[in-house]
């Protein structure tokens, strides 16, 4: 088999909050254009299922191909060899308002009460207003009876801690960090494979139906851990390729290429990227691949030595 970049086809999520961003800036084909929230790069989560677009697996589910020996190691790597399910799931995210204020389980606690896994992720910033803010984690010396207390009594925005952010920041959330992406950003989200969401607040709003959207206040409370903040980094703008978040769950790299890059892997992972700037050419030997923003694709783990070429900034996510 010819092995080459996996393009994928996005599965979009059209929530109250979404806008009209992943249609302007990235130029997906969405169905909604004034409210789309989410565009599913790479998943194999059962929410939002990516089919490959390209080769000779063309049409063939990322789950398909996940679970099948004849590929597994040659394009997931020796990483993924006892995993029973792909690890990442990859997001771009338009938050035209805000999000609810939410908590995702560990590990332990999702398994034992949601039979999945937990969900640690990360944000990068793409674009965003002037005074554009999230909300990572809660006023120092919260306590977690205050914190519960407060949710309880529907004021839990008294104690929660508002951070400003600009384009190129890093937020590293690590599950049991009470946080929200608030109105008028759009990020690039790498998380482990989890659809698990406990919402503590959601802004009095209602949703499509007329009724107030679901709050899990008791979960929320089981997992929040008023010692976790998210760790806010900014990528910066400088040439070559720069390690950005490094955990137990992932590590992500920023490339930024102006004429060309060597790249290597040798990590035994596969490289999953989302080209988030410009255009330009992944070169594996002799064959070209082109790569436009907002496109996404795994590069298997038995492609040892590629080129970037071109004027691009892409975001890599492995093992």
């Amino acid at each position: 088999m010819k092995y080459e970049p996996l393009f994928m086809e996005p599965k979009f999520k059209d929530y109250i909050w979404g806008g009209k961003r992943l249609k302007q800036i990235f130029n997906k084909n969405v169905e909604n254009e004034d409210c789309t929230a989410e565009s599913w790069e790479i998943s194999t989560n059962e929410a939002g299922v990516s089919v490959i677009k390209n080769g000779e697996l063309k049409n063939k589910t990322l789950i398909q191909v996940f679970n099948d020996t004849k590929y597994k190691l040659d394009i997931f790597g020796a990483k993924c060899q006892d995993l029973e399910e792909f690890p990442l799931l990859v997001k771009f995210i338009d938050a035209n308002s805000n999000l609810s204020v939410q908590v995702h389980p560990n590990d332990e606690y999702a398994m034992e009460n949601e039979n999945s896994k937990g969900k640690t992720e990360m944000w990068y910033v793409l674009d965003c207003g002037n005074d554009a803010q999230i909300i990572c984690g809660v006023k120092p010396e919260t306590t977690k009876e205050t914190l519960q207390n407060k949710i309880e009594n529907n004021k839990v925005i008294d104690v929660l801690n508002f951070v400003n952010v600009k384009k190129g920041d890093v937020i590293y959330i690590p599950a049991g960090t009470i946080h929200a992406l608030l109105g008028n950003t759009l990020v690039a989200e790498i998380q482990q494979n989890s659809n698990i969401t406990y919402r503590v607040y959601d802004w009095d709003r209602v949703g499509t139906d007329g009724k107030p959207r679901q709050l899990h206040t008791k979960k929320a409370i089981d997992v929040i851990d008023v010692e976790k903040t998210p760790q806010i980094t900014n990528a910066g703008n400088e040439i070559g390729i720069k390690n950005i978040i490094k955990s137990e769950y992932f590590e992500v790299e920023k490339i930024n290429v102006k004429e060309k890059i060597q790249c290597t892997n040798v990590l035994d992972s596969f490289m999953a990227f989302c080209v988030v700037e410009g255009n330009g050419n992944i070169k594996i030997n002799d064959e070209i691949y082109k790569i436009t923003k907002g496109d996404s694709f795994i590069l298997p783990a038995c492609i040892k030595n590629y080129e970037v070429i071109g004027n691009v900034e892409l975001l890599r996510a492995h093992l």
